[in-house]
């Protein structure tokens, strides 16, 4: 059996890569091979690697980090034991393929230490565009350090062939995590009105937003404290927040969340994919500055503003609105009352399926 193990750093990232971890897992010729890092194993972000096993995927190596995410030397530091870290887990494991996604800082000393190693790195999401964070020297470093390429999109694909210089090993197979969407039995508003203690007679409105990195943090605590301000005016609305993510800043962001958690903002660590995605679609609209606002939310049609510069750069399907910064919501407010719009753009929700496939004919050469 060849051994394919998957790296998972953070909630959101474990998402995506959830259905391409059970395929190889239910696989008869594939032996799965799970290393969990980063923000699961930190109590502060809601240790989610406890969700990970309750999901039914047995955990091979734990990788931790002491992430420290108060300055960027911090995070520089908080990298150097991923490295070391993993480099013990994949000597003990030798792996036949590492599977990695995105665009996060986690991957440089996941795929330098792959490398070194002789470990090939099958990557998802290359190709893509965030012009507002340093996702994108990330992710374009990976592309080249990585021998398997599965973008979402056509477009994606083009720009890793144009980067590599080849066509061989990219396959188009669409954004991994609109497979949750079609996947998952979502929870009824009545339920998941019960599970987090909202009126189901208000409008929800679903808040993720995550520090930008190439920006000014300060820039990023004034658009959350806007949106924050806004939704409080409105008497007919409910917010429920996610914390920001383990980047440079985040820990600012959620001092500003906790310290407005209240009857009308409902705070959460981790929702954990079932919640989540229930309330994006559930909700009269999303807001911030997450991916999942530009890729999921067009899948259940829910409107979605997206704020700032984080996620410049993507296609934006026709729910979704851009705001240079929040000040501009008000006068977005008049639009979300447009019927919602459907859009696959980034995918049919078969992805897990695909990349199995080539894995397997990939490891057959």
């Amino acid at each position: 059996m060849k051994k394919i193990a998957f790296v998972t750093a953070t909630r959101a990232e474990y998402g995506l890569l959830r259905w391409s971890i059970d395929a190889v897992q239910r696989d008869p010729e594939l032996e799965l091979q799970l290393i969990v890092t980063g923000a699961h194993l930190e109590p502060a972000f809601g240790e989610t690697w406890k969700q990970i096993e309750a999901d039914g995927y047995p955990i091979a190596a734990k990788v931790p980090m002491q992430l420290d995410v108060q300055s960027r030397e911090g995070i520089v530091r908080s990298m150097s034991r991923c490295a070391d870290g993993l480099a013990a887990a994949l000597g003990l494991l030798q792996p036949d393929l590492l599977v990695v996604l995105g665009d996060r800082y986690e991957l440089l000393p996941i795929c330098s230490t792959a490398t070194v190693m002789g470990i090939p790195i099958a990557h998802f999401s290359g190709g893509d565009i965030t012009e507002g964070a340093i996702d994108n020297e990330i992710r374009n470093a990976v592309t080249m350090l990585a021998t398997l390429h599965f973008p979402g999109v056509e477009e994606s694909a083009q720009r890793i062939v144009r980067m590599r210089g080849s066509f061989e090993n990219v396959w188009t197979v669409g954004e991994p995590g609109l497979e949750q969407c079609k996947r998952l039995k979502l929870l009824e508003r009545e339920a998941l009105s019960a599970d987090l203690g909202l009126d189901p007679a208000k409008r929800w409105v679903s808040l993720t937003y995550h520090p930008e990195t190439r920006g000014s943090i300060d820039k990023d605590l004034a658009n959350v404290k806007t949106i924050l301000d806004f939704l409080e005016a409105q008497p007919d609305v409910e917010c429920v927040a996610t914390r920001a993510n383990a980047d440079f800043g985040g820990a600012l962001i959620n001092t500003l969340l906790e310290s407005r958690a209240g009857k009308r903002l409902h705070l959460y660590s981790s929702l954990g994919q079932l919640r989540f995605l229930s309330l994006l679609k559930e909700s009269y609209f999303c807001v911030g500055n997450s991916s999942s606002g530009i890729v999921e939310a067009p899948f259940f049609g829910t409107p979605s503003l997206d704020v700032g510069n984080r996620q410049k750069g993507r296609h934006l399907c026709a729910n979704v609105l851009h705001l240079d910064s929040a000040e501009e919501l008000p006068q977005a407010w008049t639009q979300i009352s447009l019927k919602r719009v459907w859009d696959t753009w980034y995918g049919d929700g078969n992805t897990s399926a695909k990349v199995v496939a080539h894995i397997k004919e990939w490891l057959n050469k």
